[in-house]
């Protein structure tokens, strides 16, 4: 069984520090019904919320003050039925609802803005630090009042209000510090601080801090670039092969050979550190007027290093691939392939072209500012209303750094430079300077993959030069959100409720990308000095035809002093007792400033393709009733309309089909492929559209303890800004005859002209209530999802070549888009389960259990292998949530289990042999454990993954790996105070 790190005493030593050092405050939750204080008493909250609920709701509360469940609030909400969940460096960070990622988010209520997903309504959860909340709802089936919901649902974030609190101050937080197992040198702290009064009259006002940092592992091991996978041919017709061989053994050269373009394993870090504060103030005017004001901030600075040892082939060479005959399986033929024999092995013998240390490095700075003010009215005794004024702003700015450096010659592939007449290889102390391919083994037959290189690889610095840099899909984002509101209640004496109200909401989204490119002066062929820009810092590029190579090769040597080099060995249970030389990603930190060390002249080069503004304009108006009564049984009801009205106005940008050449400080010059080209001109669309939602709840108590639900709503969800700005880019080819580059195929990854998601959502539901804690439930749910957005392909006009002559006119080529598709039906179960089991004698008494289940079945319009449809792609049929909770005394402990099964990712081409690509299914341990030293101080000490669970994906075949992200298990000791 594997074991997780030790803590040791720098780490016991800091949480001590810390929580000497931290005060903190406490306060109440919004819900009148339950004061949380422990694990019983949260999940007696949850129950009383969905209890209560006009309609299908499931609820997470916290433990205590500042404490939700888990690391995340991902991580927290993974444990609802219903929920799926992607990771992020092994935190939780983007949910699924009912297998579907249309899923609004909400904050009190009302939209709010999320630096880590700036174009759509779901936020990146990474970038909100849990302990800001006291509770998350999560809506299924959404009521005539609940504005902005997602397709499949929508989450709403509850923060804490100080008229919940007892009179006078209070005072709680905590101090932990954390540890993993593969980054046991980089101990990660949280400090959390919380304020609040109550005057216990008409005044109360709370301040919520956090800040948190943590190093988390997450190595990679396997095929390297997503979606790059080959059916390598034996007949020889791949460029660069030539020549028919006999891969298989059988005695022909008709088959396909499973493979990819480049193998490799990486040593991947993320280092996180988050910012969050919460406030709130309430004042009670009078016995009518009540005053509120919110504020929520968040800032996350991030960097994701990456060193990696990748094998490739040089993306030009098709012959390098030789499977072990000994694990060799014929999978047959592919139903609508190309007619050929499918072979994988779980061996490769590899011919590589190149072995290349690469660098990378991701950049994020996210920061978001969202404040509400509200004024709580009493017209009259039956007559109430709330008017609230929202403001939202978001910003994230990322920047990338890549730094490929060779540790072969470049001869293998004829990566030469060349300098005045004079070629070299581009790499000359690298591994075979006369060519000679490296022998690699890919081996996927083991627990994780293994890549082996031949014995001394790799160990001697002079062998490493760069050879290549660039820094791309830079890109600066930013949001803001105004929302204006009415909500209005009245009560009739008979118990009818009547809700109406007005919301006018304006986002507004800028997306700037940008790459950086550099210029280079360099010899044509006859010896004349011409300047050109490239973004492919690159030393084996020729700058003009027939001329010098642009960049240089810095060895590894002469970079030695300079700060930029280092030696990796950890590349996690992958590791090959080796160590290797790297560029040190974070040297790359600021990526402007490396690649001008090395490169000076660099300038942004907008990507006007990857560019646009979208102002989004909503106008919602509802009316809802409610109602209780008896027809046979019990019920309370509600039925209403939901009108909004969506405006929008797209700008997008018009790049030049010139690649050519770019402009920079207002002079032409050429440019080398892969520089955006500059902006010709741009489009703006303005359009309306006006959407229509009905939706009913009802809830029959059939007995005291039990209820009944049946629920229909017809839902929408906001348009990801990427999908309406992200703008057009041309494939050209150059045609020699007539010296111009010609069009052949364009791409668009957005559409002003599209309709955004809408469903029809069914829901049906039995609870079980017996006891104030315990709970069984059974839902049935569909989802008929009437517009869908997928990538199609289209034929547009021919445009003109790159010297504004078009001189195929009629003619057409293809166009790769975003547009509506007809939608498809989610279905599904859900079954829930919880109980304490105070029942039980003695110590007994504190067992207790939270178990569900899930079923979701969606299908898609893709086939795999056989011919056989697939499932809708990012959804798993099956899901378990299984936590065993002990509360006795001073002792509080938490096992959690969580299973997801396989995962559909999408239909891999492989040269005419689609297969699906899957994740294979995964189950994820967390524990935690704590202990009450009084009334006021609690120790606890928490585990996250403590399994060490990775995520392995497979083509078709289980047997078949392609790549495994492996995380870490993660270890926290801390102390919480409440006073």
């Amino acid at each position: 069984m594997k074991t997780s790190a030790s803590f040791n005493r720098k780490l016991l030593s800091t949480i001590i520090a810390a929580s000497v050092a931290t005060t903190a405050f406490a306060q109440g939750d919004q819900v009148e019904e339950v004061v949380v204080t422990g694990i019983k008493a949260s999940l007696t909250n949850s129950v009383s919320v969905k209890r209560d609920s006009g309609s299908v709701v499931d609820a997470i509360s916290a433990e205590d003050i500042g404490k939700l469940p888990d690391t995340t609030i991902a991580d927290s909400l993974q444990r609802v039925p219903g929920i799926q969940i992607r990771r992020n460096a092994g935190e939780g960070s983007t949910v699924n609802v009912r297998g579907m990622p249309q899923v609004s988010t909400l904050l009190n209520g009302e939209q709010f803005l999320s630096a880590g997903s700036i174009t759509t309504a779901q936020p990146d959860f990474t970038d909100i630090p849990a302990e800001l909340l006291s509770r998350v709802d999560v809506v299924k089936s959404a009521q005539a009042s609940t504005l902005a919901a997602g397709v499949a649902g929508t989450i709403d974030l509850k923060t804490r209000r100080p008229f919940d609190l007892d009179d006078g101050w209070t005072f709680a937080g905590a101090a932990e510090g954390s540890q993993g197992k593969y980054t046991d040198d980089d101990i990660g702290h949280k400090i959390s601080g919380f304020a609040g009064f109550n005057n216990g009259d008409n005044f109360g006002a709370l301040l919520s801090v956090s800040n948190s940092k943590a190093t988390l592992a997450n190595f990679r091991y396997g095929m390297y670039s997503d979606w790059w996978f080959r059916g390598y041919n034996e007949n020889g017709d791949w460029p660069g092969q030539g020549t028919a061989s006999d891969l298989t053994g059988d005695g022909d050269t008709n088959d396909q050979v499973f493979g990819t373009i480049d193998y490799g394993v990486t040593n991947r870090t993320a280092e996180r550190e988050r910012t969050g504060i919460s406030g709130t103030a309430q004042f009670q005017v009078n016995d009518s007027v009540e005053l509120v004001a919110d504020v929520f901030y968040t800032k996350m600075d991030q960097g994701d290093y990456v060193n990696g040892l990748i094998a490739d082939n040089s993306w030009a060479q098709y012959d390098w691939v030789n499977p072990d005959l000994n694990t060799l399986v014929n999978r047959g033929k592919a139903v609508g392939g190309n007619g050929k024999d499918f072979y994988t092995s779980s061996v490769t013998n590899l011919e590589a072209l190149r072995v290349i240390a690469k660098s990378e490095t991701q950049m994020d700075d996210r920061e978001s500012l969202n404040f509400n003010l509200q004024a709580n009215i009493d017209f009259t005794d039956n007559f109430s209303g709330k008017v609230r004024y929202a403001h939202g702003n978001a910003t994230n700015d990322h920047t990338s750094s890549f730094a490929d450096a060779l540790i072969t010659s470049g001869m293998q592939s004829g990566l030469q430079t060349s300098y005045g007449g004079v070629k070299a290889p581009v790499n000359p102390g690298g591994y075979g300077p006369n060519g000679e391919r490296v022998p690699v083994v890919a081996d996927f037959s083991g627990e994780h993959p293994s890549i082996q290189y031949p014995q001394g690889f790799g160990q001697d610095i002079d062998s490493y030069g760069l050879v290549s840099a660039f820094s791309h899909q830079n890109r600066d984002e930013e949001s803001t959100l105004d929302v204006f509101r009415f909500d209005g209640t009245y009560q009739f004496d008979d118990g009818v409720k009547v809700d109406f109200g007005y919301r006018f909401g304006d986002r507004e989204i800028e997306r700037n990308q940008y790459d950086l490119i550099a210029p280079f002066t360099v010899k044509d062929a006859s010896g004349n000095n011409v300047t050109v820009y490239s973004k492919w810092k690159d030393s084996g590029i020729p700058g003009v035809s027939g001329g010098d190579t642009i960049a240089k090769t810095f060895t590894f040597s002469e970079l030695q002093d300079s700060g930029y080099i280092h030696q990796v060995s950890d590349f996690g249970p992958a590791s090959d007792g080796n160590s290797y030389y790297f560029i040190n990603p974070k040297a790359m930190k600021n990526a402007f400033a490396f690649h001008e060390a090395l490169y000076p002249g660099n300038v942004k080069q907008k990507d006007g393709a990857q560019s646009y503004t979208v102002e989004d304009q909503t106008q919602t108006f509802y009316f809802q009733g409610s109602f209780e009564g008896e027809a046979g049984l019990p019920y309370q009801a509600n039925f209403g309309m939901q009108y909004i009205e969506t405006s929008l106005d797209i700008t997008q940008f018009i790049p030049s089909v010139d690649t050519t050449k770019v402009t920079v400080n207002g002079t032409v010059y050429p440019a080398l492929d892969g520089v955006a080209p500059t902006i010709a001109s741009s489009d703006v669309v303005e359009r309306t559209f006006n959407d229509f939602l009905p939706r009913f709840n009802i809830a029959f108590d059939t007995t005291d303890d039990t209820k009944l639900r049946l629920a229909y709503s017809k839902t929408m969800t906001q348009l990801d800004a990427n999908d309406l700005g992200l703008g057009r880019t041309y494939t050209t080819n150059n045609n020699p005859e007539l010296g111009v580059f010609q069009v052949v195929s364009a791409s668009q990854n957005g559409n002003p002209n599209m309709e955004p998601w809408r469903a029809d959502n069914y829901d049906l539901s039995y609870e079980w209530y017996f006891s104030d804690s315990g709970m069984v439930s059974l839902g049935a749910f569909r989802v008929d999802v009437e517009t869908s957005i997928a990538t199609t392909t289209v034929q547009i006009p021919t445009v003109a070549d790159s010297d504004g002559v078009n001189r195929r006119p009629g003619e057409t080529i293809d166009l790769t888009t975003r547009d509506n598709t007809d939608g498809g039906v989610v279905k599904g179960l859900e079954l829930g389960y919880q109980q304490a089991f105070d029942f039980l004698p003695g110590a007994w008494s504190g067992l207790g259990t939270t178990i569900n289940y899930t079923f979701t079945d969606g299908t898609g319009g893709e086939k795999d292998f056989y011919g056989k449809t697939m499932p809708m792609a990012d959804n798993s049929e099956n899901q378990i949530n299984a936590v065993v909770w002990y509360e006795y005394e001073q002792w509080q402990a938490r096992v959690a289990y969580n299973y997801r099964s396989e995962r559909f990712i999408g239909r891999a081409w492989n040269d005419g042999s689609p297969a699906a690509w899957w994740q294979a299914p995964t189950t994820y341990v967390d524990a935690s454990v704590s202990y009450d030293i009084n009334d006021n101080l609690t120790v606890y000490l928490q585990g996250t993954n403590i399994t060490e669970e990775y995520e392995e994906t497979y083509m078709q075949w289980e047997d078949v790996v392609v790549n495994q992200n492996v995380y870490e298990a993660r270890y926290t000791l801390g102390v919480r105070a409440k006073f």
